[in-house]
């Protein structure tokens, strides 16, 4: 269990510095945009380049933000509940969630798969192919995934041992 928590938490953690890099750069690249501008001289295509960042921001982030509990959760009935009942509930979420993640990297591994090879989608002005983007969806949606997984299991266990140890 130590092996497999390790592996998705370098997993974790290399996307979260993929979406922080992701953020630096776009900070940067849109600060010499603007500059650009003033002075007469745009960068030609900052529009698409930084529509396309936010999905590597947003693909990179979904796992830490599962990892860190910082997604949105609301409580209103369920805190109302016994502790025990509380993290069936949790556990009840975190599988859901990890089912609906993995399905939804499945299937953009064949969005992925159909860009790159039949229909193959580009933006209109630099003409940067989507499909790498396609993949990166299906990295982070997978590893969100496996962190609600592993999220799930620590709950049981938590739960399974408190039950062995009264």
């Amino acid at each position: 269990m130590k092996i497999i928590q390790k592996i998705i938490s370098f997993l974790t953690y290399l996307t979260k510095y993929l979406a922080l890099a992701t953020i630096t750069f776009m900070m940067f690249f849109i600060t010499v945009a603007v500059i650009g501008r003033l002075f007469s001289k745009p960068i030609v295509g900052d529009i698409e380049v930084v529509q396309l960042s936010m999905v590597a921001l947003i693909a990179c982030g979904l796992a830490y933000a599962q990892q860190s509990e910082s997604h949105i959760s609301i409580g209103i009935v369920v805190d109302k509940f016994p502790n025990n009942l509380q993290k069936v509930f949790d556990v009840i979420a975190y599988l859901f969630v990890a089912v609906v993640t993995i399905m939804i990297a499945y299937i953009y591994v064949g969005v992925g798969l159909n860009h790159k090879n039949n229909m193959v989608l580009s933006t209109n002005l630099l003409e940067i192919p989507y499909f790498p983007f396609d993949f990166l969806i299906v990295a982070g949606f997978f590893i969100w995934g496996l962190q609600a997984l592993l999220k799930a299991i620590e709950v049981i266990i938590e739960l399974t041992t408190k039950r062995t140890n009264h």
